[in-house]
């Protein structure tokens, strides 16, 4: 599956506009994408950002979010990022969107999706996030360090098809 970079991007910058709050790092922006690309897999039979993602320990991890996408953002001007050691344990990365989504570059149920996905997560932290990925189909019959399979997306539950995002 390649990357779609564009779509990549300008979701990024949509979370970090949108879904950001004292909560949102790397771990918890891995999470959102998740949804993104497993759940439109599973009502759209596509990605919407063609990323691979890995059973970490800390949950799905998108192989390339941190590397080809965070960091070219940075570069380019669209994003800042600041470590913030104001955690009792380790630190976390700080987003900042300097640049607006292109949001026309989605179609409208992916729209719907990203949405959908801010609204109901804003509120929840990283080990929230963590457990709730870790008790769903794609990352139980998937190995450790391994990718997980989109076709085990259908097993999704938490959100149910359509319905709830044709409501956001």
């Amino acid at each position: 599956m390649a990357i779609k970079k564009e779509k990549y991007t300008n979701a990024l910058l949509y979370f970090i506009s949108n879904c950001s709050n004292e909560k949102l790092g790397l771990t918890k922006l891995n999470k959102l994408f998740y949804y993104l690309d497993f759940i439109s897999y599973r009502d759209q039979k596509e990605s919407v950002t063609g990323e691979t993602y890995l059973h970490l320990q800390m949950g799905p991890f998108a192989k390339d979010l941190q590397d080809k996408i965070i960091k070219v953002a940075e570069k380019q001007r669209l994003i800042t990022q600041e470590k913030d050691d104001s955690l009792k344990f380790g630190k976390r990365n700080r987003y900042q969107a300097i640049a607006s989504p292109d949001i026309s570059v989605f179609n409208g149920y992916e729209k719907k999706l990203l949405g959908y996905i801010c609204k109901t997560f804003i509120d929840w932290n990283t080990d929230q996030m963590i457990a709730q990925t870790h008790s769903e189909a794609p990352w139980v019959f998937s190995e450790a360090n391994k990718a997980l399979d989109y076709k085990n997306a259908d097993d999704i539950e938490f959100f149910t098809k359509d319905k709830d995002i044709a409501m956001s």
